[in-house]
């Protein structure tokens, strides 16, 4: 399997160690690799870059089937929870721009958007091997299979981790 990944932070290593019997290429942002993969993973975030890789990933591989674009987005994209308002926005957008070529298109290959919650932090979060793990399962379902969406967060209640960072911020500002 060849697979294409925008980045190269602490998740994208985790997930090119998970997927072991892959083979890899990292790239940054603006960068033009060809299309010869059957999974790109859109996780590099860059304001509105990644609602323009989708396009360009889509349009590329309108009919196959066999290829899947996963974007990297974030539970802040949904309403009500972030208080960083552009980088919500930003990925409110790839979010809006995935359901409108998974449910009103006649696109082929699968896209899937996986909406992580907070990732290695000292508060209650996810670590990077447990979203990798969790990405191979969706990549090696069966190609009849698509799973539109998935919301990765820990368990702890989001309202309470959400007050411990903002007072986090605080305590760093005074």
């Amino acid at each position: 399997m060849k697979i294409a990944i925008t980045g190269s932070s602490g998740l994208a290593r985790a997930i090119a160690d998970v997927m072991y019997d892959a083979e890899f290429t990292h790239f940054r942002i603006g960068e033009h690799v060809g299309y010869d993969f059957d999974v790109f993973i859109n996780l590099a975030h860059q304001e509105y870059a990644q609602v323009d890789l989708l396009d360009e990933w889509v349009t590329a591989w309108w009919d196959r089937p066999n290829c899947m674009i996963v974007n990297i987005s974030s539970r802040a994209a949904f309403p009500n929870i972030s208080k960083g308002y552009m980088y919500a926005a930003q990925k409110a957008a790839l979010n809006h721009s995935a359901d409108n070529y998974t449910f009103n298109s006649e696109c082929r290959c699968r896209i899937t958007t996986l909406n992580l919650g907070l990732l290695e932090s000292e508060l209650p979060s996810l670590s990077y091997l447990e979203v990798a793990r969790i990405l191979r399962l969706l990549i090696i379902l069966p190609s009849h299979i698509e799973v539109p969406a998935m919301t990765l967060q820990h368990r702890f209640p989001y309202s309470i981790v959400q007050q411990a960072k903002a007072d986090e911020k605080r305590h760093n500002i005074h």
